[in-house]
């Protein structure tokens, strides 16, 4: 091998040009990274960081280097991979590491030729599950809910927190006075009670917990009917989701436990998407420390724990994954394995899947083709594969440029305020006429699907936000939790409700309904006593009403109440219980 210097070699055999710097992540400033399994070797050139792969090379030992920097025994221009077609793999938007990809395709004007496979609903399942449509044509909230937050989910929930409970007492980490000391065993009645009261938080809002049991006028409530403050307080303090004796601690996500799994295989059970799929992430505000918390600043709430979720018409999730720290490969981008791990189970029919920009590629359009699933999204103009004569053209307002690959791809640019780029494998580069602000106007064909397409996630994340009962002072892996359970869950509850009652129930009258329902107690003495059966008041002896004693013995304790609630007279001869007149014709629901 000649003295030729290895930057002389690069200078020849790697094309600089062709290189994008400014693909994906803008802090990638004229660096340019190729990956493999393989060894790899860093030299600086003219101020220029290149990583050079050794490809498929077996290195049986260290060669000497001689005072040119090169290897006498080691030809490295030969092991050069010739493509510069890399497409980065971000771990958040903005960011991440390139991967190898192969750029032998051809582009040419759009022919209108599009594959002819389409959605096929006879090979897979699809739709909401017949068997609902018999038992709960008639079924309430509640009913619904209980599809999706069933009793096994409550049951491990309950069995959890109890154990969870157990073992801190078992620590003796709390003062002699701390209210774990007065903890006792939880059950399902009160779980769901637990849950109604979290949702009625959402409806009506106060600025802390607290104020919910205050015995002002200004934050009446009736909260102390159903829970004492300190109950409420243990218990929120005390809620898990998994054995932390058992647990995988090097998952982050394991004090989920399997709770967010459960309501996805419900969710799934009771309905199958048609076919339209779309994929987008979602936020759970946090504020506070972790190491995963992500920050979107298009997004309301700009921090918080990362969501990526598949959704279908109208705003249904049926698969979920929280993302908890960097996951790139070399073989394909974050955005292309997140597409292909949650869309999997529904790939081979015919669907088409809906994406932003951020994981959208030629490579993934191409992969998708061989699952028989179409692409369609937004794509940015500095990917790789994008063909060149798209890029370039300068376009006025209105105007369309296409190019469609021998892999029938197509890219296309429209101009409107600003230049769009879209991706489809089922689209030509049509314009329809379109109705905006009273005025007709061309706009192709793909963007109008795509603005349908995509409203799935959004319409999931607005139904969500309304009256949601998520605070600030909740863990991590509890909000995570409650997010699943009060809103994801509440959402696809109400979708199966006003689809198979076709009804119209909005969201906010569907969680004041479930409140009701969930709040109704199963063993309480004051609501025995509705029967249709005549209930009559006697004077005699003196003791305190009943119900008055019982609110205020669980707002403000027992020593509070015996010496502050009314002494009567007045006893019900069927309950056997002294009532005030007040609380005696609201009890028994009997008009003065």
């Amino acid at each position: 091998m000649n003295s030729k210097s290895i930057s002389e070699m690069l200078e020849s055999s790697f094309d600089y040009s062709s290189v994008d710097d400014s693909d994906d992540d803008p802090s990638w400033d004229k660096n340019v990274e190729v990956m493999s399994t393989s060894t790899t070797s860093s030299i600086q050139n003219n101020g220029r960081h290149v990583n050079i792969v050794a490809s498929d090379v077996e290195l049986s030992g260290v060669s000497e280097i001689n005072s040119d920097g090169n290897d006498p025994d080691f030809d490295m221009v030969s092991h050069i991979s010739a493509s510069t077609d890399g497409d980065f793999a971000p771990t958040a938007r903005g960011q991440g590491c390139p991967s190898i990809h192969t750029n032998d395709r051809q582009w040419r004007d759009d022919d209108n030729v599009v594959d002819d496979f389409m959605f096929n609903p006879d090979i897979t399942n699809s739709g909401i599950n017949p068997d609902l449509f018999d038992v709960l044509m008639h079924g309430s909230p509640l009913d619904f809910y209980m599809l999706i937050v069933d009793s096994k989910i409550i049951n491990n929930i309950v069995i959890e927190t109890n154990k969870f409970a157990a073992q801190q007492k078992e620590a003796k980490l709390t003062s002699p006075f701390a209210r774990l000391n007065k903890w006792y065993d939880t059950n399902v009645t009160e779980m769901k009670q637990l849950f109604g009261i979290l949702i009625w938080t959402g409806l009506v809002v106060l600025p802390s917990y607290e104020l919910y049991w205050s015995t002002s006028e200004i934050f009446s409530t009736n909260f102390g009917l159903i829970m004492s403050r300190n109950r409420f307080e243990i218990l929120m303090g005390m809620l898990h989701f998994s054995d932390n004796t058992t647990a995988d601690t090097t998952n982050r996500l394991y004090k989920l436990g399997t709770v967010i799994d459960d309501i996805i295989i419900n969710s799934n059970h009771c309905m199958q998407p048609l076919k339209d799929l779309c994929i987008d992430e979602s936020l759970v505000k946090f504020m506070g420390r972790l190491a995963f918390k992500q920050y979107i600043k298009n997004k309301r709430d700009r921090f918080g724990v990362k969501e990526f979720k598949l959704c279908i018409p109208p705003c249904y999730t049926i698969a979920l994954k929280i993302y908890a720290g960097k996951e790139a490969s070399p073989e394909s981008s974050v955005g292309t394995k997140i597409v292909m791990e949650l869309g999997e189970p529904f790939l081979d029919c015919g669907r088409t899947l809906y994406v932003d920009n951020w994981y959208s590629s030629v490579e993934l359009a191409e992969q998708l083709k061989t699952r028989k699933t179409h692409l369609v999204g937004t794509i940015r103009s500095n990917r790789k594969s994008n063909p060149k004569d798209v890029v370039q053209k300068k376009l006025k307002k209105g105007e369309i440029v296409s190019k469609r690959s021998d892999t029938n791809v197509l890219i296309l640019k429209w101009k409107d305020k600003r230049d769009l780029y879209m991706i489809s494998t089922k689209h030509t580069s049509e314009a329809v006429e379109n109705v905006v602000r009273g005025k007709i106007v061309k706009k192709p064909k793909v963007v109008i699907d795509y603005n349908t397409g995509k409203t799935a996630i959004d319409l999931s994340d607005q139904m969500s936000s309304y009256s949601n009962p998520l605070r600030r002072t909740t863990k991590w892996y509890r909000k995570v939790a409650l997010d699943a359970l009060l809103n994801i869950a509440v959402v696809n509850s109400m979708v199966l409700f006003n689809t198979i009652t076709s009804s119209k129930m909005s969201i906010t009258d569907f969680r004041t309904s479930l409140v009701e329902q969930l709040l109704k107690k199963e063993t309480v003495d004051v609501d025995s006593s509705l029967q249709t059966i005549n209930h009559q008041l006697e004077v005699v002896g003196k003791s305190r009403c009943y119900v008055c004693y019982s609110i205020m013995s669980k707002r403000k304790g027992r020593n509070y109440a015996q010496s502050h609630s009314t002494k009567v007279q007045t006893k019900c001869l069927v309950c056997n219980k002294y009532y005030c007149l007040k609380c005696f014709f609201k009890n028994h629901k009997i008009t003065k």
